[in-house]
This record gives C-alpha cells, sequence and structure tokens, in this order.
C-alpha cells in the first residue's frame, strides 16, 4: 500500500528515534496519517497513543487505523493536551511527538507549561518530546 504520508510528515517520521518496541505519544494526531506510519515502524511489539482535542478527528483517526487498532498497536484519546491525563493503568511511553498543536509551538504560549508538564507525567523519566518546529524536529527531555 503506497504512504500516505505528505513529505513534511514522511521528514518528521523519519527523524523520530523509532525502534520496534516503542511506546508513542502522538500529540494532535488526527487523523491519523502519522501514527499508522510510527505504529509500522515500532511493529507489533510497540504502541501509538494519538491524543487529540478533536472528538471528529478522534473518529477520523479511528476510522483510518481500525487495522492498527484491531492489531492493538494504536489507540486513541480526545482530550486537549493541556488537559491530559494518562490513565493509571496505562503504561508509559518513551517518546512523544507533536506537529502543529498551538500549546506546544508558540501559537497559545498561555497552555504550554499545563501541556509540557502533562506530556513529561506520560513519558518516562528521561524520555523526549520531539516537536516539529526545527528542522525538522525540536528535542525537549522530560523530567
Amino acid at each position: 500500500m503506497p504512504s500516505l504520508l505528505s513529505d513534511r510528515l514522511r521528514r518528521v517520521v523519519d527523524a523520530l528515534p523509532l525502534r520496534p518496541g516503542l511506546r508513542v505519544l502522538e500529540i494532535g494526531g488526527a487523523p491519523g496519517t502519522a501514527a499508522r506510519e510510527v505504529a509500522a515502524r515500532v511493529g507489533p511489539g510497540g504502541h501509538v497513543l494519538v491524543l487529540d482535542r478533536s472528538d471528529t478527528g478522534i473518529q477520523r483517526t479511528r476510522a483510518a487505523c481500525d487495522d492498527e487498532i484491531v492489531a492493538g498497536v494504536l489507540s486513541t484519546v480526545c482530550a486537549p493536551v493541556e488537559d491530559f491525563e494518562l490513565d493509571p493503568s496505562i503504561e508509559l511511553f518513551d517518546i512523544a511527538f507533536a506537529c502543529r498543536v498551538g500549546a506546544l509551538d508558540g501559537r497559545h504560549p498561555h497552555l504550554r507549561a499545563r501541556a509540557l508538564e502533562n506530556i513529561a507525567r506520560a513519558v518516562v523519566p528521561g524520555g523526549t518530546l520531539h516537536l516539529d518546529t526545527g528542522s525538522p524536529l525540536t528535542t525537549i527531555t522530560l523530567g
């Protein structure tokens, strides 16, 4: 099946430090295009959680990623990152990434601190957040 990734998303996904078995949190990931590619790269031992504030976006992600959801390599949560709390029953993530998320890219600076705190609680100590604000990514080490 041909890739549906745009050139920009391909550069982002290629820049992520992905390996089989990795647990990845994608913030603002609807409609799941990048998440599908990331899930393919982390394999059956890994997992991708798509977090998005849009209910419509999450519904589209679930439809586009049905095979990955059924296989257990992808799941979704509908919440804004600044209000996101990882369910305590869910294992922490190794890395997180975000593309064009207003709370993280400077468009809504008043939300940034809360968003970073919530991401840090969902990622293993020393885990990283990769933002599509650099060339192609800016990396922040969390906790």
